[in-house]
């Protein structure tokens, strides 16, 4: 028994060899005659049933082609991985694949295939480019896509088309499904009429909705008779015409095709087709018309065709007509549209003409371009890259009336087959203008940081080099910017925010400002006894304050500039004067002010603050004007150093040098019992004035002159004169342009003291014969806390 088991073994497997090869056979003829009849669902899972059988390239590559005609991405990449391994596969299978990964976003994979091949592709990746795809999926999308709300079913939906009431009209299978499981499929095919049975969906025909303001929809009646698939409706604004494609049910003997016709209706009072015409170029027999648009303004009908004469597959092409809707001859829009592949779904909006291809270079499938119209010229084609573009299919752009973008596509984020989306902006776009002091965009280069959210995430932000940046930046998210330049203070705004914001924008202006270097922001002077550098006691005042202020502020360094009267030689006054100005920095430092902050001078007596030069005969109150030290408190004294605006000056307009100058305390000037005469504490206090102006030079001065109210009021009138020309004089002989100063004098009228019906002493008299000086428009105090 055993061995005539042995023996009918080999026959029994041999037998079960014949029975599978047999069984796969069938399968495999099976397949190849759905294929024949397009019903593609039933061809791929039966080469996929006769693969499990047997794994043969005829099955692998079989079931690729059928899944990857149904569009179902991730099995046509799965297919036609299995059918590239074996050794019968041609390089055209290899594109296959190419494309196939690349539809089922396995782009490592695309990128190596493409690398492979260095760039000599042809169908079906000609339109797959290596560095465009890395550019795309490389490049931050300032958009995404969301579901049209109200539209999108588990079933086949799309184009998108609004009339002038609001009503918006698109395509859909809805009317009915089989019990099929969804598949990532497009109707491709739906141009063409198949035998509902044997139809290769499986799902019911194409027909066209309204839906209305309220969001009712309702299935259009076409009123072309024996009609199976209605599609792409493109509703007229100027009247209630619709436009549309639909393939019609003509029987006739033999093998044939059905292709697709635009036909016109009029829209009635109640929202239904009323009549219709077709095309006079309509021949379904022969070639295929679908995707109308019409361009009311220039009476312009577009439209997609296989009509003979084309570039290849699908092209694109118009009809002008008249008012009657008489039609002329089409015209191709050429080469610059049309490729070999396929062109459809045309739209014209603002000077754009939109249209979807696969011939073009794209992201796989059908892809989104524009291109830029004048006239019937095309020019300047541009992918739309992502969001509008995906590695799968995209078509049907339309702009509504207010401005929002809608396309069609079976992307992985469709809850059908195809959906209807709305291109949503995801990213803000944040515009900053620079600005100079005159108001000019600053041009040239600048240094700019922008940074997203607790993280600080930097993000790209171009600069046109006039002054102008632009980024992307996410919405509901805060931003800070550092912007620098070369010599001038760096901005920086912590306040940026795109949080709440409605606009479509984020738009900035700031102004960036020159750093003032070497800016005399505060003067005072200090005075010394015949022959001696200690430092007096009516100079401590001075010297404290200008400590305090180093002190308190890193961006001030001091000049400290020291000088001698004419008396004793030159040698032992320039001796003199450098211990005037060790002794100021020794002050200083018992503050803690490091030397490197005081810049110290001594010029002897080469100086002289008046004309008691070496020989010339002066009384002793000139010789002390001469014995002096200037200090000088420099804002920003490093040139070329990029100091950040202090916080103190941050509220101040700093194009206007003098607010980075601090207000000085001027002094008044008191005069003798009918007197116009300067004293030597007069001619110090003077001096400092003298200082200021010279070393400020956007300041004026005011002078006013008044008297107390003893004398007449003529006398009092012109004895005030002489009191303000007295110091106008003075400070004139210093140097100071008279038209910098204004003066004016007032008598008797503005005592400080009332001496009318009180008496006054002679001390409250005394305060009331005066010189006044002001300085107009004076700053803000920067240096003074707050409270």
């Amino acid at each position: 028994m055993k061995k005539i088991f042995i023996y009918f073994l080999p026959v029994i497997l041999f037998s079960a060899m014949v029975c599978q090869v047999q069984a796969q056979n069938g399968l495999l003829r099976y397949a190849q005659q759905k294929a024949v009849e397009s019903n593609y669902y039933e061809a791929a899972n039966g080469y996929a049933e006769a693969y499990n059988k047997k794994a043969t390239y005829r099955a692998a590559k079989g079931a690729a082609e059928g899944f990857t005609l149904l569009r179902d991405y991730q099995k046509s990449y799965d297919w036609w991985k299995k059918a590239v391994e074996f050794s019968d596969a041609t390089n055209e299978d290899q594109l296959s694949y190419i494309a196939a990964a690349n539809q089922a976003d396995k782009r490592d994979e695309v990128f190596e295939a493409l690398e492979s091949k260095n760039g000599k592709l042809s169908s079906p990746t000609t339109n797959l480019n290596l560095d465009s795809l890395k550019h795309w999926y490389g490049t931050k999308a300032n958009a995404g896509v969301i579901g049209v709300g109200g539209v999108n079913t588990t079933s086949a939906d799309f184009g998108f088309t609004k009339d002038s009431d609001g009503n918006i009209y698109f395509s859909s299978d809805r009317g009915g499904e089989s019990d099929r499981k969804k598949r990532g499929l497009r109707f491709v095919k739906s141009y063409k009429y198949y035998d509902k049975n044997s139809d290769w969906t499986g799902r019911d025909f194409l027909s066209i909705y309204r839906m209305d303001e309220s969001g009712e929809i309702v299935s259009l009646a076409i009123p072309v008779p024996n009609v199976f698939h209605a599609t792409d409706p493109y509703a007229l604004q100027e009247s209630p015409v619709l436009f549309y494609t639909v393939t019609k049910d003509i029987r006739q003997s033999g093998s044939y095709e059905v292709n697709s016709e635009i036909y016109y209706s009029q829209i009635n009072a109640e929202g239904q087709l009323s009549d219709f015409k077709g095309l006079s170029i309509n021949s379904p027999l022969e070639y295929g018309i679908k995707n109308p648009f019409v361009d009311e303004t220039n009476k312009r009908l577009y439209f997609s065709s296989d009509m003979p004469g084309g570039l290849g597959g699908f092209d694109l092409y118009y009809m002008d007509y008249n008012g009657d809707f008489e039609f002329n001859t089409p015209v191709n829009l050429g080469s610059k549209i049309n490729s070999e592949g396929n062109e459809s779904a045309p739209y014209l909006k603002d000077g754009k003409l939109y249209f979807a291809s696969d011939g073009h270079i794209g992201l796989g499938g059908l892809d989104l371009f524009e291109s830029s119209v004048t006239g019937v010229r095309f020019s300047d084609i541009r992918n739309l890259g992502i969001p509008y573009n995906s590695s799968q299919d995209d078509f049907g752009l339309f702009i509504t009336s207010e401005n929002k973008t809608i396309l069609s596509s079976n992307r992985p984020e469709s809850k059908g087959w195809d959906d209807i989306f709305e291109v949503e902006t995801l990213y803000k776009d944040f515009q900053a203008l620079i600005l100079g002091c005159n108001g000019e965009q600053l041009s040239g280069p600048l240094e700019v940081t922008l940074m997203e959210g607790a993280e600080k995430v930097n993000i790209a932000v171009k600069n046109d080099g006039k002054g102008k940046l632009q980024a992307s930046v996410a919405p509901e998210e805060d931003f800070e910017i550092a912007i620098k330049k070369e010599g001038y203070f760096s901005i920086q705004d912590k306040t940026l925010s795109t949080k709440g914001l409605k606009e479509a924008s984020l738009e900035k202006t700031y102004q960036m400002v020159r750093i003032p270097y070497n800016t005399t922001a505060y003067v005072d002077l200090v005075f010394y006894n015949l022959d001696e550098s200690a430092i007096r006691k009516d100079a401590e005042a001075s010297l404290d304050k200008v400590a305090e202020l180093l002190k308190s502020y890193s961006f001030l360094n001091v000049a400290v500039r020291s000088h001698t009267d004419s008396r004793a030689s030159e040698a032992y006054n320039e001796a003199l004067s450098e211990r005037r100005a060790d002794a100021v920095r020794d002050y200083l430092g018992q503050f803690g002010i490091a030397r490197s902050r005081i810049e110290a001078e001594w010029f002897g007596e080469k100086e002289p603050a008046n004309d008691c030069g070496e020989g010339v005969p002066c009384p002793e109150n000139k010789h002390q004007i001469n014995r002096r030290t200037e200090l000088l408190l420099l804002a920003f004294p490093e040139e070329g150093k990029a100091y950040n605006l202090p916080p103190e000056m941050k509220d101040l307009d700093l194009c206007d040098i003098s607010n980075v100058q601090l207000p000085v305390e001027l002094p008044t000037i008191y005069f003798g019992f009918d007197k116009a005469t300067l004293n030597v504490n007069d001619m110090m206090a003077l001096e400092r004035v003298a200082l200021l102006l010279r070393e400020m030079l956007q300041h004026r001065l005011e002078i006013s002159g008044h008297t107390d109210n003893r004398g007449s009021d003529a006398y009092n009138q012109k004895l005030s004169e002489k009191r303000a020309l007295v110091v106008k004089k003075y400070l004139e002989e210093k140097g100071i342009a008279p038209e910098r100063m204004e003066y004016e004098f007032f008598g008797k009228k503005n005592p400080i003291n009332d001496c009318g019906e009180t008496p006054c002493t002679p001390a409250m008299h005394q305060i009331n014969r005066r010189t006044e000086l002001s300085l107009p428009k004076l700053n803000k105090n920067w240096s003074k806390k707050e409270e």
